[in-house]
């Protein structure tokens, strides 16, 4: 193949900037949350640790219910409008969850932020719009802006809630949803809509095909050891003396191999179709991290090695994911196909947050073995292949 296949065209290059921006500014208000919803939350009248499991949950549950109507809505009116209505909604739900006075509020009102889900439509957009033969360094791109997002997040949500409150960082969820709104309404470039029937066609190929369900079992896996990893991953650490308002420099030291190491890393191994290499550092790196904090959580050098680890590998996979998933389909199923992705992703964050809750509460190792657990159960069934073919 030529250099030129494996570059970006101008027309590319826009669409993954712009893809990138709208995606990077509405998670970054999630990623503000993370690193200290669990000590936060768990302080609001009438709450527990299960109950704040639970308003962590929320909203990836209802992100999980909407991803697939939300992706077959832009198959067949566009993917645009859907786009602007789900980030009004989020919008609206980061509002609500600034207003509420307690954890029953906090978790209707979490709902309605997660309502708001456009995931699906973004990841469809962006490879209706690139070649296949750059798709993964597309999407390695928009993770690098979603890393970055995910970085100042967790450097900036432990600082900006100590000076502004957690309802004010709710407040500041709504203003960055708002400015994604404008973005994507003024730029964000606009895919002729498929037709229903071809839509409805993409669905049973969706259903039927083995490597598909190993993409969405792989993002099911990634969600739900994420949040399972970080409702408790603070908590280690303010067990172990550190103030809230200093978690931002733990999470800047485990960002670092990340923000070095993923990117040229995926780059190489895509141009020498060696993405399968990718898949397998990506797990064993995810792997590592949950047994080191599983039998290290007590010493803070154990708590740095397997956040560093844990974040390195479930980055290698970010990219991954969704272009091996629309390579495997045509542009008029891609936004079907990306709602099953993301509502498994969804749905395995969200019975990560809730279960993180629970277990924290019965023993503060259980949510660790757990997780260990799956990702070696996942391997045995088995992780996602590299396309074939790219459509």
């Amino acid at each position: 193949m030529t250099e030129a296949k494996h570059t970006f065209s101008r027309t590319e290059a826009g669409a993954v900037i712009i893809v990138s921006l709208v995606v990077a500014l509405r998670l970054l208000g999630i990623f503000l949350l993370l690193p200290i919803f669990s000590v936060y939350a768990s302080r609001y009248p009438g709450a527990n640790l299960p109950l704040a499991g639970v308003a962590f949950g929320s909203y990836a549950l209802t992100q999980s219910l909407l991803q697939i109507p939300m992706g077959w809505a832009s198959d067949r009116w566009g993917r645009k409008p859907l786009l602007l209505l789900g980030l009004t909604l989020f919008t609206l739900g980061s509002l609500s969850c600034g207003v509420a006075k307690n954890i029953a509020q906090l978790i209707i009102a979490r709902a309605v932020q997660g309502s708001g889900a456009v995931a699906s439509v973004a990841i469809a957009t962006l490879a209706d719009m690139t070649h296949p033969n750059i798709r993964a360094q597309a999407f390695a791109v928009t993770g690098i802006a979603i890393g970055s997002a995910f970085m100042l997040g967790l450097l900036a949500g432990p600082l900006l809630a100590a000076q502004i409150g957690f309802s004010g960082l709710f407040y500041l969820l709504a203003a960055l949803g708002a400015l994604a709104t404008l973005t994507a309404g003024w730029f964000f470039p606009s895919v002729a809509r498929s037709q229903a029937k071809k839509s409805v066609t993409s669905v049973k190929l969706i259903l039927r095909n083995p490597e598909l369900r190993l993409i969405y079992l792989a993002g099911f896996v990634l969600s739900f050891a994420l949040n399972l990893f970080f409702f408790t991953y603070p908590l280690s650490w303010t067990d172990l003396g550190v103030e809230r308002s200093q978690l931002w420099e733990v999470y800047l030291i485990i960002f670092i191999p990340s923000l070095l190491f993923v990117f040229p890393y995926v780059r190489y191994a895509e141009r020498r179709g060696r993405l399968w290499g990718v898949v397998r550092v990506g797990w064993l790196s995810i792997l590592v991290g949950y047994a080191s904090y599983l039998f290290s959580a007590l010493q803070k050098w154990g708590l740095y090695v397997s956040g560093a680890a844990f974040f390195l590998g479930y980055t290698m996979f970010q990219p991954l994911l969704p272009s091996f998933l629309t390579q495997r389909l045509p542009p008029e199923g891609r936004g079907t196909a990306t709602g099953f992705y993301n509502f498994a992703g969804f749905l395995g964050a969200s019975l990560g947050g809730i279960l993180a809750g629970t277990l924290s509460h019965i023993d503060h190792s259980l949510p660790e073995a757990v997780g260990l657990a799956v990702i070696v159960i996942w391997a045995l069934i088995g992780l996602p292949n590299t396309p074939d073919t790219a459509i």
